[in-house]
């Protein structure tokens, strides 16, 4: 059934309502129904249980489920880390060696490059190391949440990951739907790779703002709210996780790196090897990556994480049985309210999905548009589709089967062909980075302990101001065909002028000196 300019109402209601209420979960829930109400002739109650049927379904996909298992261990895994002063002893341990604000940041973004193979993996992982040093130098929680999550998808649609074989597998689509036989999957991607611009240039202003410590915008009062009251969240604020409040003070002994760092480097050998075993069948590594079942992998890698936990706790005799029994249940509260929202997130995404919402963007394009606007109309629908839907593969998914044989018709040329699949990752990640309703952006939100709200509209000016940067570059390669490597390096310089127009220099404040050498106790 075509919905015509309705179908734009459900993730709209949701999305508005979001910014306007900060109540995520309700403004969720209202958009669903809103979808469901269409699409049942505005009748509230078979709208209301379309809804709810749908919730079910969310929980029944065994790929969510999985995700759910996997974000329930993540809790008891960091529960085990806490309450054993883990994260005490690696926040002692990076007050010796990080001395500074800037520090933290440049951290975090440094680490964030290095964890690359799975955006999730990366954002729990980076997230744990420094949420505990981030409180002690008072980085604001909104900042930190933006690092990670720029440092997640954005890193891993470029290196070895399962991200990188999802999109081989969507150029495939492409290439077979545009006859084209002249290249390997593999080799449209790495043609792909330098007009994902937005990733590129995502990765390289998160580190001037690490490297130069300026802000600007909403991010920058985060900032100095931080720096100088102490509030690492909002007044009025909730955070997606507060492990401090929900598990108390960690045990009164002596804090081990060994129990911050063993959990960890077990979930990170354990997924890894989940990535192999699940695609195993595969003969050379991209195949591998490409059978393997990232959500599977994730999950044995928390349960082994949270096992871990069992163990140091047992084996170092700090909890009897119940005790560590307790600690695993207490990680399980942790993630409750952030896994209803991951559920409400995926029930969007399918609400969305079943009114043709991309669909109906696509139309909007036209059958008479220049191919010189046809890189930043790509981009932008992506934008679209990904921010309203929350999911970036989805868009992939829809796109790039599309857009290749788009260009390669206008174009006759493979490489214009390839280069429009990096522009659809570019449109499709911005969403999955930075919509209220992605996944990632919610898990970025739990592993940095921030108000899920304040984390977005933190960060939305920094990924738009990206995004505007990379639509101009565009421009300039559908109407003089530019060199990527002169867009990348203009829209780099673009970026510096930016950041240094609209920010005053690093938030320093003075404060007193126990205020600088506080460490999580």
């Amino acid at each position: 059934m075509d919905y015509g300019y309705w179908v734009v109402l459900p993730p709209l209601v949701a999305i508005v309502l979001c910014f306007i209420t900060k109540q995520v979960v309700v403004s969720l829930f209202v958009g669903i129904l809103t979808g469901g109400m269409i699409m049942c002739g505005g009748n509230p109650v078979a709208g209301l249980e379309y809804s709810l049927n749908t919730l079910v379904g969310s929980v029944a996909d065994e790929w969510n489920a999985t995700i759910l298992l996997f974000t329930l261990l993540m809790g008891s895994g960091i529960a085990f880390i806490w309450k054993l002063g883990g994260s005490r002893a690696m926040a002692d341990w990076a007050m010796k060696k990080i001395k500074t604000r800037r520090g933290v940041g440049i951290g975090t973004y440094l680490l964030g490059l290095l964890i690359f193979f799975n955006d999730g993996v990366n954002t729990a992982i980076v997230g744990n190391v420094f949420r505990d040093v981030a409180k002690a130098k008072r980085v604001s929680t909104e900042k930190l949440s933006y690092l990670l999550d720029s440092t997640a998808a954005p890193v891993a649609t470029f290196f070895i990951s399962d991200w990188i074989a999802f999109q081989v597998g969507m150029i495939q689509s492409g290439l077979d739907g545009a006859g084209i036989t002249s290249i390997s999957a593999f080799e449209g991607y790495l043609k792909s790779v330098p007009l994902n611009l937005y990733c590129i240039l995502t990765v390289i202003f998160v580190g001037f703002i690490a490297f130069t410590g300026r802000d600007f915008g909403p991010m920058r009062k985060a900032e100095q709210r931080a720096r100088t009251t102490g509030d690492l969240v909002r007044a009025d604020g909730q955070p997606m996780m507060d492990v401090g409040s929900e598990l108390g003070e960690p045990l009164d002994v002596k804090p081990l790196l060994l129990n911050m760092v063993l959990p960890i480097v077990v979930l990170i050998a354990v997924a890894m090897f989940g990535f192999y075993w699940t695609g195993r069948e595969g003969t050379t590594l991209m195949e591998i990556l490409g059978n393997s079942d990232p959500s599977k992998a994730l999950f044995w890698g928390a349960f082994a994480m949270t096992l871990t936990g069992i163990v140091l706790a047992l084996g170092q005799k700090l909890m009897g049985f119940k005790e560590a029994m307790d600690t695993m249940m207490e990680g399980f509260k942790l993630m409750l309210i952030a896994s209803f929202i991951l559920i409400l997130a995926w029930t969007m995404g399918t609400v969305t999905k079943d009114m043709k919402l991309a669909d109906f963007l696509i139309t909007l394009i036209g059958d008479n548009v220049s191919y010189a606007y046809v890189p930043a109309i790509i981009f932008v629908l992506g934008m679209l589709i990904s921010f309203g839907t929350g999911t970036s593969w989805g868009t992939m998914t829809i796109l790039t089967p599309i857009a290749i044989p788009l260009a390669y018709q206008m174009t006759g040329s493979v490489d214009a062909a390839m280069a429009m699949a990096g522009v659809v990752f570019s449109g499709a990640i911005f969403g999955d980075h930075c919509s209220p309703i992605s996944d990632t952006t919610v898990l970025s939100s739990i592993f940095s302990g921030a108000d899920h709200m304040d984390h977005v509209s933190t960060q939305v000016p920094y990924a738009a101001t990206v995004a505007g940067v990379t639509f101009l570059m565009l421009l300039a390669y559908g109407f003089f065909q530019t060199s990527p490597l002169v867009l990348i390096g203009v829209g780099t310089l673009l970026l510096a002028g930016v950041l240094y127009g609209l920010s005053a220099g690093p938030v320093r404040e003075q404060l007193p000196l126990e205020a600088e050498t506080e460490s999580i106790s």
